[in-house]
């Protein structure tokens, strides 16, 4: 018994030794342990925002027992709406449409003005072909910034949106004779250049001096004719100083642009004409919706005006419409003149939309009621406001009825 429990205590001694904690996985033979490497924790990189705030998570949400929701534990960045991209909003504005795209001049010289109104103060004056930056555009004008900083309105009529280049002469090539063998003393004969030949004008003008006045709303050109660019326009009755006519039908103005001749009267025109009923239209009796628009007559004309503080004249038509009738127009000349049926001249009735294109350039630029007994009304320029008319007016282009 003494010799087995000798045994038992030698077997248990040497197995201790061989299991010796400080040996473990230190053998030379077997290392299954990584080599050492140092570790290195980037710091982290926010790009945040100038504008963004932080939501503070309270201290208690990470205490033992705390909830296990993620979002408990998460730090919310916000933008803040009150300061985020505040610099970079273009003001927003009642009648003009923000652009910002490239122009450039498409006549000689237009005028730059302080209000979109031919009668404003000229800030600045543009030549042909120069480029400037479109802000925003309206119904006629538009808001423009040039090269040196300007800014100001100018009439789109004068503006094109494809890039004009003046044209760079191009010298003509003078022909150099070519060197011919020939016996010694013979004269090489030299090309004679061709001559300029200048083209004879199709008109001419005779002196003609005298003040007439615009009898509607009429275009300002840099020559006499049609085909020359458009410099700027007379409203209803503007005096305009002529020093020569033309063969052609043109008064040469003392600025030296063109307007035509038989749209000008010797005399200035009366801003409300009597009316007398024209046979084959509606008898003249103040009807209900007669009266309701001459209450407006002498109301000043404003620019993109659509109240009876001031009108222009589609704002006078949709105004007409939205309070007699009840029916929503837009503010545009242009679009109502596609609304509704259109209708003859010989079939004009009370109520009917007459729609004028005065620049001829196939774009509907005015717009006028018709209100019965031969009697238009609309809200004319701003020299004479709400004015009636007679019927038939001039420059029409289609009449929509919508009621």
């Amino acid at each position: 018994m003494i010799r087995k429990g000798l045994a038992v205590v030698a077997g248990a001694a040497i197995t201790l030794n061989i299991l010796s904690v400080d040996d473990i996985g230190a053998s030379n033979e077997v290392s299954l342990q990584a080599p050492e490497m140092e570790i290195t924790t980037a710091e982290p990189v926010y790009d945040l925002p100038p504008s963004a705030s932080f939501v503070r998570i309270s201290e208690t949400s990470f205490e033992s027992g705390s909830s296990d929701n993620v979002e408990d534990h998460t730090l919310i960045i916000t933008a803040d709406p009150e300061t985020d991209d505040i610099e970079n909003r273009d003001d927003d504005s009642d009648s003009f449409i923000h652009d910002g795209s490239h122009m450039w001049v498409g006549v000689d010289l237009a005028n730059i003005r302080s209000l979109p109104d031919v009668e404003s103060d000229i800030v600045d004056q543009i030549a042909y072909s120069s480029p400037v930056i479109r802000i925003s555009y309206g119904e006629e004008w538009s808001l423009v910034r040039t090269d040196d900083g300007t800014h100001g309105y100018i009439m789109t009529s004068l503006l094109s949106d494809s890039e004009i280049a003046l044209p760079t002469a191009t010298p003509t090539p003078v022909p150099t004779a070519t060197p011919v063998p020939s016996p010694a003393n013979t004269p090489v004969p030299v090309a004679t250049p061709t001559p300029t030949v200048t083209p004879v004008p199709s008109f001419t003008e005779s002196e003609y001096n005298a003040t007439v006045y615009a009898s509607d709303v009429i275009n300002v050109r840099s020559g006499p004719g049609t085909e020359y660019p458009l410099v700027n326009g007379y409203n209803t009755g503007d005096a305009i100083s002529v020093t020569a006519l033309t063969s052609n039908g043109w008064y040469k103005t003392q600025e030296g642009y063109y307007v035509k001749a038989d749209l000008c009267l010797d005399s200035a025109p009366v801003s409300t004409i009597q009316i007398t009923p024209i046979t084959g239209v509606d008898t003249y009796s103040y009807s209900d919706f007669a009266n309701f628009c001459l209450q407006y007559v002498g109301t000043p004309y404003v620019y993109s005006g659509a109240s009876p503080s001031g009108f222009d004249c589609s704002g006078f038509v949709s105004y007409v419409y939205a309070n007699y009738y009840g029916i929503s127009l837009p503010h545009n000349a242009a679009e109502i003149a596609v609304l509704g049926a259109a209708v003859s001249p010989e079939a004009i009735s009370e109520g009917d939309i007459i729609c004028h294109d005065y620049n001829n350039d196939g774009y509907i630029d005015h717009v006028s009621l018709y209100i019965g007994g031969g009697m238009c009304i609309h809200a004319s320029n701003s020299r004479v406001g709400v004015v009636t008319s007679a019927w038939p007016m001039g420059s029409v282009v289609t009449i929509r009825r919508l009621v």
